[in-house]
Parts: C-alpha cells; sequence; structure tokens
C-alpha cells in the first residue's frame, strides 16, 4: 500500500459518525439534510461545493489535488426557537465531517475519503396536558428525545483527463440511528411514571459521478449527480421497512473577474418526494422534492499567496423536504462569511465561517441559529 493511500485509510478510521445539530426542523422524517461542503464552501453560502476538493460534493473536485492533506471541521451554534407553545435558546456543538485526499503517484488520479453528515436528527419536545382518568383531570407531563442521524461515509476517484477538464466518481455509504426516549409523568403520585426506549437503524449506499471544464481563462463549470437507493430501516434489530432516498442533481459556474476576485453561484435539486409514501407508512408526515440555491464571492488581498486571509461571503436559500405539518412548506435561508490563515509554509491552515440562518414552516414555526464553524487543514 502506497504511503497516499495508507495516511487516508489511517486518517478516515478515525472519523465517527457526525454528531447532531439540535432543531425543531429536525423532528419529522430522516431529520435537516446537511450538506457536505468544507469551510471554505460554507463562508461563499455553499456556491464553491462544487469546485472545492475538501467538499464532499463532487468527486471530479479532488482530481487536482497535488498533496495528501487532511480537513477536520467543529462547529458551534446557537439557536432560539418559536412554537405556537413557546420559545427556546439553546446551545449546541458538533463535528460534521472529516476529509483525507491526495494524488495517486505516478497516475493522473486522485483519491478522497471522507465523512460527513447526512441527516441530523437530534431533538428533545417537552409538552404539558390534561387528561380524564377515573373521572378526575389529571395533568401529564410528555417528553420526546431523540440523539442520532444518519452519516455519509465516501470514498471518490478523481481523474484529470487534462488541465481543463477533470471527472470523478465516488460510491457512499449511508448510516446511523435515532436513540428515541419517550417519557410520561403525572401530576397526581398516585399514578407511575411510563417510560419507552427503541433505537431506529439505518443503512443504505449510493453513487455520484461530477465534472469540471474551465472554459478559457476565466470560467469554470461543474456538475454532480447522486443517486442513493433505498435505507434499510430497523426498529431494535427487527425489520421496520424501507425509505426510498433521493435523487441529488446539481451544477455551477465559477468565475475569475480579476486576479484578486473570484465569485460562484450554484443549484442543488433533490427529489425527496420519492420517501414521501414509505415516510407516510412509517408513521410520518412525508416528503417534497428540494431546491437549493448558492452565491458566493472571495475576495484575495494578495494574489501571489491566495491562501493568506481571504475574504470570503456568501448567501444561499434552500426548501427543506420533511414538513412539520402535511401540506406545509418549510424553508432555510443563511448568510456567511469567512476567512483563512496558514502556517508551517501552508502545511497547515485554520478556516473559519460564520453563519446567520432562518428557518421558517407554517403558522407560528421559526428558528434563528448562529453557526461558528472552525476547520483545520493539514498537509504530511
Amino acid at each position: 500500500m502506497s504511503r497516499t493511500l495508507r495516511s487516508l485509510a489511517a486518517l478516515v478510521l478515525l472519523a465517527g459518525p457526525a454528531a447532531a445539530q439540535s432543531s425543531e426542523f429536525g423532528v419529522r422524517g430522516l431529520g435537516i439534510p446537511l450538506r457536505p461542503i468544507s469551510v471554505r464552501a460554507r463562508a461563499t453560502g455553499g456556491a464553491f461545493g462544487l469546485f472545492d476538493a475538501e467538499s464532499g460534493m463532487n468527486p471530479a473536485s479532488i482530481a487536482l489535488v497535488g498533496f495528501v492533506t487532511a480537513s477536520f471541521q467543529t462547529v458551534q451554534g446557537w439557536r432560539h426557537s418559536e412554537t405556537p407553545a413557546g420559545t427556546a435558546s439553546v446551545q449546541d456543538n458538533r463535528y460534521p465531517g472529516i476529509l483525507v485526499s491526495g494524488p495517486i503517484g505516478g497516475t493522473p488520479f486522485s483519491l478522497a475519503l471522507s465523512a460527513s453528515g447526512y441527516t441530523d436528527r437530534n431533538f428533545e419536545l417537552a409538552s404539558r396536558d390534561t387528561l380524564l382518568l377515573r373521572g378526575a383531570q389529571v395533568e401529564v407531563f410528555d417528553t420526546l428525545i431523540s440523539h442520532g442521524g444518519l452519516s455519509d461515509l465516501r470514498a471518490a476517484l478523481g481523474w484529470r483527463q487534462s488541465k481543463a477538464v477533470q471527472w470523478g466518481v465516488a460510491l457512499h455509504l449511508i448510516t446511523g440511528s435515532n436513540r428515541i426516549d419517550s417519557r410520561r409523568a403525572f401530576g397526581d403520585t398516585l399514578y407511575g411514571a411510563a417510560a419507552e426506549r427503541f433505537t431506529m437503524s439505518y443503512l443504505g449506499v449510493g453513487a455520484s459521478a461530477g465534472v469540471m471544464a474551465r472554459l478559457g481563462r476565466a470560467v469554470t463549470l461543474a456538475g454532480m449527480v447522486r443517486a442513493d437507493n433505498h435505507l434499510t430501516v430497523e426498529r431494535d434489530s427487527l425489520s421496520f421497512g424501507t425509505t426510498k432516498l433521493p435523487l441529488t442533481v446539481s451544477g455551477g459556474a465559477r468565475v475569475q473577474l480579476t486576479g484578486r476576485l473570484l465569485v460562484a453561484g450554484s443549484a442543488v435539486y433533490r427529489n425527496w418526494s420519492v420517501a414521501d409514501k414509505d415516510l407516510v407508512a412509517q408513521g410520518g408526515v412525508g416528503s417534497t422534492n428540494t431546491t437549493e440555491l448558492n452565491g458566493g464571492l472571495e475576495y484575495v488581498p494578495d494574489p501571489q499567496r491566495p491562501t493568506r486571509r481571504p475574504i470570503r461571503l456568501g448567501v444561499y436559500h434552500s426548501s427543506l423536504p420533511f414538513p412539520l405539518e402535511r401540506g406545509d412548506e418549510a424553508s432555510e435561508t443563511g448568510v456567511s462569511l469567512g476567512s483563512a490563515l496558514r502556517f508551517v509554509g501552508g502545511r497547515a491552515s485554520l478556516d473559519f465561517a460564520l453563519e446567520r440562518i432562518w428557518r421558517k414552516a407554517g403558522a407560528g414555526f421559526k428558528e434563528r441559529a448562529t453557526l461558528l464553524t472552525l476547520g483545520i487543514g493539514i498537509r504530511p
């Protein structure tokens, strides 16, 4: 095994499933879809995701990697949620992904292994009600807690057809679980508390392919298609059914406006409606198709050192696939900014992205979140 392959395998084996990001919008379906993008792409609203070798979207983006590189992310979040029942503010931390890539020596190929979040379904809900028991009104307190989500494990191969054209293919393993804890307590001590605990486990596979093509000196186009198969669902190791996963299609353009300014835009479409029938059969609300639009820029103060303290800005808007109520529409809008520092002669890097996100669905369901993402990159 070559040094490149040994480094890739060792680092990805250290990556566990992505921890969850708490949100009221992760209650339905499979939770909130997560974007497998780097800190740089996140700071540009996701617009650079198709072109960025440290993102897990387009396997063609790794074709131009010249060195073995490892990157790791951590996210700190602050959220304020509003529902018809009240408001709440929480703070959480997660580790959305790790990616290792490098060239295969003596060939026009590059390899990348990554672990990132696919969906997040981590939440805690509490409610209070009154029931008529034995002719008397009894107050009850219900709590529903979920920990978990789905992770996307990817092995990607990139091919440099030429300096202008690159191709890529990837295989995906989608796995994860939700640990559900449901509890009921009674205001009358004559009644004992009740609890139910179970685990939902998931397993599926997928494949993706992508291309990047440079037109002239200023314009680069990119496209990606990904097909995920059925997700096998088990409840406490017993078969619970299957859930069809969506087809993802994405395309974008990147333009070098000047020596210092790079802009990009992209769109992502997923036909999540294919999961609607399966989710309803499993007792859920269902799902709808989603569209995501991104735009962003990167300004480089020193063109001779483009990775030194760049200024990144971005915006995106996306519909969410799992409505809180049947027939409702849920959406997410975000703005972002970020930069980067390089150390040790460019062998180590620190990227950051600060995002402000607004989510809404139906009447009275809103959420505001601030996310600080830090990324550490190492080139051995």
